[in-house]
């Protein structure tokens, strides 16, 4: 590099408001707040709701961290994770209206475990804390518990 590119480099360095050039070094679709995530969202909720997903679902979309990566990843569509209450094993089967009724209705005894999901662990976006390491994670279930609708 020449001297006066890094003189015009620095001086655009110390111009530039903080958060513009130093706030999120991951790329700018994993930055939280970006301003392709409202508009990238919208496109995953719309889409759910023609595909028949009831609106309750459709709000785990609300949950994801705010960056478009966590929008573009997440999956078009809903899982159900269930614990049988006999022996604890889990399983993650798509979602429908009939498998979240058996589900629900098998761990109605307080034993076992059933949620609806997009994904068992949170994304997460530059700078935000980790799956494993945020306070709603079960590590019986390796699901981030408050991303995840219980079963009705």
């Amino acid at each position: 590099m020449n001297p006066k590119s890094s003189v015009c480099l620095g001086i655009l360095a110390f111009t530039l408001p903080a958060a513009a050039w130093s706030a999120c070094d991951c790329g700018p679709t994993y930055c939280l707040d970006d301003s392709a995530f409202n508009a990238a969202i919208a496109g995953k909720k719309s889409k759910a709701l023609a595909d028949g997903a009831p609106a309750r679902l459709v709000q785990l979309y609300d949950k994801l961290d705010h960056c478009t990566a966590a929008a573009t990843t997440a999956p078009d569509g809903f899982s159900i994770l269930f614990q049988n209450p006999a022996n604890r094993s889990i399983n993650v089967d798509g979602w429908t209206a009939e498998n979240e009724r058996n589900d629900a209705g098998a761990t109605a005894g307080g034993k076992g475990a059933c949620f609806v999901i997009l994904a068992r662990r949170a994304f997460a976006c530059c700078g935000a804390t980790p799956a494993t390491e945020r306070t709603d994670y079960n590590s019986a279930l390796d699901l981030n518990t408050s991303d995840a609708i219980p079963c009705e």
